[in-house]
């Protein structure tokens, strides 16, 4: 069982929740890095053949430091080339995701109605002074008078993140992986923490959760993010929900039709040996009956 330590304002750490073979998975990301960059970007040479500035996909300049020092969000990274250890590496991330779901909801049971289906993951590659500013995870930048085209992040409940290497103190504590800076920091939940390989972060999507990434001042930051959400599709704006599996290193939403069973197995595996009145409050969402589209049902027997 993976073990929750809330660290405040549902922001809750799993410490040690994947192993994560550097040797492997980090020379992988890196590459992937490497492509998407050269993929977002073109670069424009003077007449000596010497590169002048970069232009992304969106038409914006660049100067060519910068585009390394960006981060990188790294949608999908699975094709028939890949090595099996990585694609079992990914799987592994998926279903710590998932387990430390259930756990969270331990922690705060009522949210269980509120996941509804997941989002799969991806990784998040930060090069050397790149940074992330102020935001929640779903928020799609609306403004008065302009509604965004997509908006699947407005349905998302909890975000998830995996680190894959540690962030240190000093220059001198970087022997191979490691990097400096990179702290995430949660201002209204007044936590900053700094990055530990296999640890995972699980908090709340909305403005309370909202959060920044530190500059990472040498080195490179690898992780992993994924999102649970509720709501039902909406094609247009771009939230399309499939029953089905979706090989890991590809994007899509998956609805997660067996979360209810699966917590209640888990609080009952886990939690035998408690008075009965933890497990009534446990499975307090499990019990609730709702009224929807005029049927009734308790969700537990569903």
């Amino acid at each position: 069982m993976l073990m929750p330590e809330h660290l405040g304002s549902g922001i809750v750490l799993f410490r040690n929740a994947v192993k994560v073979d550097q040797d492997i998975i980090l020379p992988y990301i890196a590459s992937l890095k490497e492509k998407a960059i050269k993929e977002d970007y073109t670069i424009v040479y003077d007449d000596d053949n010497q590169p002048i500035y970069a232009i992304n996909r969106s038409g914006h300049r660049y100067i060519i430091e910068d585009i390394y020092k960006s981060s990188s969000h790294i949608m999908n990274f699975v094709d028939e080339n890949t090595n099996k250890q990585i694609i079992d590496f990914f799987e592994g991330c998926e279903k710590s995701f998932y387990q430390g779901a259930l756990s969270y909801t331990t922690v705060f049971p009522m949210i269980l109605t509120s996941l509804w289906w997941r989002t799969q993951g991806h990784i998040l590659a930060y090069g050397p002074e790149s940074a992330m500013g102020l935001h929640s995870d779903n928020d799609v930048n609306y403004q008065p008078g302009f509604e965004p085209d997509l908006q699947v992040a407005t349905r998302s409940v909890m975000g998830m993140i995996i680190y894959f290497n540690d962030s240190v103190e000093t220059i001198d504590d970087i022997k191979k992986y490691e990097y400096l800076g990179g702290e995430i920091e949660f201002p209204y939940a007044g936590i900053k923490y700094k990055p530990k390989t296999g640890d995972m972060l699980m908090f709340p999507s909305n403005y309370l959760g909202s959060h920044e990434v530190y500059p990472c001042t040498d080195g490179n930051r690898y992780a992993y993010i994924g999102y649970f959400s509720q709501g039902s599709p909406h094609l247009e704006r771009g939230i399309n929900i499939t029953h089905g599996e979706i090989p890991v290193g590809s994007q899509g939403q998956i609805w997660m039709p067996n979360i209810v069973k699966d917590y209640v197995e888990f609080v009952n595996k886990n939690y035998k040996d408690v008075d009965p009145e933890k497990i009534n409050e446990l499975l307090r969402a499990t019990h609730r009956v709702y009224n929807s589209a005029n049927t009734v049902k308790d969700m537990r027997d569903e």
